[in-house]
Order: structure tokens, then C-alpha cells, then sequence
């Protein structure tokens, strides 16, 4: 049976599996697929609808490495909650890791303007809950341990 902690620990991973996995994609395509989007909005002036014009010229303004620097953090986000999963502390250092570049990622390309303090709230929120749920469930791992080596 699974404890509180561990329940509370999967969630929280399967949310972090939801978003990396989804921005990841994105961010990939964006990567690989970016001078063939500016073309294709470029030869076709009437194919995006007018209020999504000046979004588009904006993001095509964004250097197609920017794309591919957060698409290869978020698989590193990615990977270290499979690793949390199998609750291994490698596994939050590499997500921690990632998050944090992944913050100062915008700042190296586009300026101080671009990082939100909705995304360091995030960030801090949830390494915040896999640090504590990562302690909890390890120590309750560990003394499970320590109970059997006892055991005759």
C-alpha cells in the first residue's frame, strides 16, 4: 500500500510529466521547424487570422536555438522526474537543474523582460514540494530498510 506521501509524490510527477512532456514537444517542433514556418507565413499574407499576426512575427523574431536550448531542458525536466518516480535523488537534481536554466534561459536570449513571476512561483513551488516529498519518501524507504536488516 501506498502511503500519503508517495500518492501526493505521483501526482505532482504525473502534472510535471503533463507539462515537460507537452512543452517539450512544442518547443522541439518550434526548433526543427521554425525557418519553414516563417516561409509558409511569409508566402501566405492572409493565413493567420489578424490578432495572431504580431504573436507570430514575434516568436519568428526569437533565434531558433533559444527553441532547441528549452526543448532539450524540458526532456532533462523530463527525465529527472522518471527519476523521481523511481525515487532516486539524481532524478530531482537533474529537474531542479533543468527548471532553474530553464529560467535563465530567456533572460540569455530575449532579456530581463521575458521571465515571469508566475514561472518563478511555479518553479519554486514545485521543487519546493519534491524536495519535502522526496525527503519524506526516502526516509520512509530507508527505515523500511533498516527494519529489515534488523529482523531476524
Amino acid at each position: 500500500m501506498m502511503d500519503s506521501n508517495r500518492v501526493m509524490l505521483r501526482i505532482l510527477l504525473v502534472l510535471t510529466f503533463i507539462g515537460s512532456g507537452l512543452s517539450m514537444l512544442s518547443y522541439l517542433m518550434f526548433a526543427l521547424m521554425l525557418p519553414q514556418l516563417q516561409q509558409t507565413v511569409a508566402d501566405n499574407p492572409g493565413l493567420l487570422p489578424e490578432q495572431f499576426v504580431t504573436a507570430a512575427q514575434r516568436m519568428f523574431e526569437v533565434p531558433q536555438l533559444y527553441y532547441g536550448a528549452c526543448a532539450i531542458l524540458y526532456l532533462i525536466s523530463l527525465s529527472g522526474a522518471v527519476l523521481m518516480w523511481k525515487e532516486r535523488w539524481s532524478g530531482f537534481h537533474s529537474y531542479t537543474l533543468a527548471q532553474l536554466l530553464l529560467l535563465a534561459v530567456p533572460l540569455l536570449f530575449l532579456g530581463r523582460g521575458f521571465v515571469g513571476i508566475g514561472d518563478v512561483m511555479m518553479t519554486a513551488l514545485f521543487v519546493g514540494a519534491y524536495y519535502v516529498l522526496m525527503k519524506r519518501v526516502t526516509a520512509t524507504h530507508d527505515d523500511e530498510e533498516t527494519n529489515t536488516l534488523q529482523e531476524p
